[in-house]
């Protein structure tokens, strides 16, 4: 009589180490993944070197010059708004290298990039009068839809929408040269 209580007991202290080992389990699981995620967060941002996974741009030739004539230190030597100035600094100079996804042109074609149309002034001066009526569309039109045209028709690409990085940066880029310049509100090319 008295073996059935202890094998009930014995069955019961069994369950009780398997459900504990399951959780244990399952923890360990969870921690390991969660060890390799940090792991692999921790080597691609500090060990791997790869640019693809740094916030920071690649410095194209000419940008520690351009950097340094408009004086883009004023706003942090790093940041968001720094890298987005540079990324639009490459988008204006090397357009069919860093929005190759919204051009066909390649290195060879000309004109391949924004500064071949335009110089960094005039971009600045461009959006400092942006947002103003065109006759010829009947409407108003902003600095980014600007942009989205060059690219469809100089650069015989595609269009960008008005949030992609590739319309954004240019305008945080010519927004920066326009302080610089110190330009009001519908400023003009040649005004005194």
């Amino acid at each position: 009589m008295d073996s059935a209580p202890d094998a009930a007991l014995a069955a019961g202290n069994e369950r009780r180490r398997a459900a504990r080992r399951a959780r244990l389990a399952i923890v360990l699981r969870g921690a390991v993944a969660a060890a390799i995620i940090i792991g692999f967060a921790l080597w691609a941002h500090l060990g791997s070197g790869r640019p693809v996974f740094s916030p920071h741009g690649k410095p194209e030739a000419g940008w520690e010059a351009f950097r340094q004539a408009y004086e883009v230190d004023t706003f942090g030597r790093d940041g968001y708004f720094v890298r987005a100035i540079q990324n639009g600094y490459n988008l204006v100079h090397h357009t069919h290298q860093y929005a190759w996804r919204f051009t066909r042109k390649r290195g060879s074609d000309h004109p391949n990039a924004c500064i071949n149309c335009h110089s960094a002034e005039s971009l600045a001066y461009a959006f400092a009068g942006g947002d103003r009526f065109d006759a010829r569309l009947g409407r108003r039109i902003s600095f980014e839809e600007h942009v989205q045209r060059c690219y469809a028709t100089h650069l015989d690409g595609f269009v960008p929408t008005i949030y992609d990085p590739a319309v954004r940066d240019i305008r945080i880029f010519a927004r920066m040269v326009a302080h610089h310049l110190q330009l009001g509100e519908g400023a003009t090319e040649g005004a005194p």
